[in-house]
């Protein structure tokens, strides 16, 4: 009871408790009844009876004194994670637009929708409460217009922190706008012939965490625009980590004469891979064994045996249904669950490993792009329109990946946003009150450190 204030210890009478949850109070009955068969009394469990307020205790069949409700839980956890990340940056670098930006960063997290539809989700959330900031399509575009290229580059050259491992890579993003003269015909691994633009993000290895996006024409994806975009990002430990279609000659030779560092995958038929016959050790990664060879002529070898089962056995399947041949099977079975890395890299190879299979989140991230860029195109009037568009979403998933990071698996984010949604801010005539938090919602509150009291308005 020390953490209950007098004006609402006094609604505690007989039978009533009163009930601590952020700033709100709620009080309930205590209930109980005979039990005849075991001869005693029974608890049952207490009854809910409103929310205590200076004025009295607000009950639950008196809910005409609501006038709103928002979703104040994932808007805590978001906007706690920001003010501690990337809001102190956005305040300095843009003083007028810094809440517009935080908004629309917040809302394409919790629901990526086209800007026509932004100002519902808007409305629905505790955002429109603390900000004044309008959400209209015109404003969204007005902002995506007047953001300076020379000031996003300097906040994401703030996401990216000096001296850490950063890895990079580029995708492709197909599109038919006609606004857009970054889309160009170009060379992709789909071969699908669509303008596109070639989007490269470097993402921080030992933060598990994207900090910078830019785009290029469609016919550009040559190694000295990724030589020009690492120096943009102002960084000196950047690794390029790419797929089978990247790799040749040419291009190792391009690397090595910028200095960059690389991990590609060999495809297996290749000529670089040596014969090695004995592997040194073993290591695990996401609990399955994985064995590697050591390194030699820059090829690091591995073997997944959990993989090379489930080859083996769709190969015999095929064999058995005449689509594979046993001289194929012959020829095959030396590279079953193997998966070999060309690298300038002379380190641990549980290391190197570790740093490729870190691409996953980057083509994660990339595949944000891919599935909300279509969704806006009509509002993208040009490059400069685009590559804000990019950078926003860019800090949507920094926020992202920031809540992964806190997580152990149990929930996705996507889990976690939605769970926390039901944490309700019910607004009266004059005053707000939390809703009651419910189990899952609570753990998460404890296991993240959400500071639910943060929003609040007095």
């Amino acid at each position: 009871m020390n953490n209950i204030p007098d004006w609402a210890r006094k609604y505690k009478t007989k039978g009533i408790y009163i009930r601590n949850v952020g700033n709100n109070y709620y009080a309930y009955r205590t209930r109980s009844k005979w039990d005849k068969e075991n001869k005693k009394t029974k608890t049952l469990p207490p009854e809910y009876l409103g929310v205590v307020t200076r004025n009295g205790i607000i009950r639950k069949d008196q809910a005409t004194g609501i006038r709103g409700d928002y979703e104040y839980g994932n808007i805590s956890l978001l906007y706690g994670i920001a003010e501690k990340t990337i809001l102190p940056v956005l305040k300095e670098v843009f003083p007028y637009l810094y809440e517009r930006i935080i908004n629309y960063v917040i809302l394409r997290e919790i629901q990526p929708l086209p800007m026509k539809s932004l100002r519902y989700l808007y409305e629905k959330m505790y955002l429109s409460r603390i900000s004044d900031e309008s959400m209209s399509p015109a404003s969204i575009s007005g902002m995506l217009s007047s953001l300076p290229e020379d000031q996003i580059i300097r906040v994401m050259r703030r996401l990216t922190e000096k001296g850490e491992y950063v890895l990079m890579d580029s995708t492709a993003i197909f599109s038919h706008s006609e606004n857009i003269s970054f889309l160009e015909l170009g060379h992709n691994s789909k071969d699908t012939h669509i303008p596109q633009i070639n989007v490269m993000m470097l993402f921080s290895s030992t933060r598990t965490m994207p900090t910078f996006v830019r785009i290029l024409p469609g016919s550009i994806r040559d190694v000295s625009a990724m030589s020009k975009t690492i120096e943009m990002a102002g960084i000196d430990r950047c690794v390029i980590v790419a797929d089978k279609g990247f790799f040749s000659a040419d291009n190792i030779k391009k690397l090595k004469k910028k200095h960059l560092s690389y991990i590609i995958p060999l495809r297996r038929n290749s000529s670089l891979i040596p014969e090695n016959d004995h592997f040194m050790n073993v290591f695990m990664y996401d609990g399955k064994p994985v064995k590697y060879w050591k390194r030699e002529d820059d090829v690091y070898i591995y073997e997944d045996p959990v993989l090379r089962s489930e080859e083996e056995k769709d190969y015999l399947i095929r064999i058995n249904e005449n689509k594979r041949s046993r001289k194929e099977y012959d020829e095959n079975e030396i590279n079953f669950g193997k998966l070999y890395l060309l690298s300038d890299l002379n380190d641990d190879p549980e290391k190197i490993y570790r740093l490729y299979k870190q691409r996953e989140y980057v083509e994660y991230a990339f595949n944000v792009y891919k599935n909300d860029l279509e969704a806006d195109r009509s509002y993208l009037r040009d490059d400069h329109m685009l590559f804000t568009y990019m950078f926003l979403n860019l800090l949507s998933l920094y926020l992202h990946f920031q809540i992964l990071n806190m997580i152990d698996g149990k929930y996705s984010v996507r889990d976690v946003l939605l769970i926390l949604s039901r944490i309700k801010m019910y607004r009266m005539e004059r005053s707000e009150i939390m809703s009651e938090i419910p189990k899952k919602a609570k753990d998460l509150v404890s296991d993240l450190k959400i500071d639910l009291n943060m929003l609040c308005k007095n």
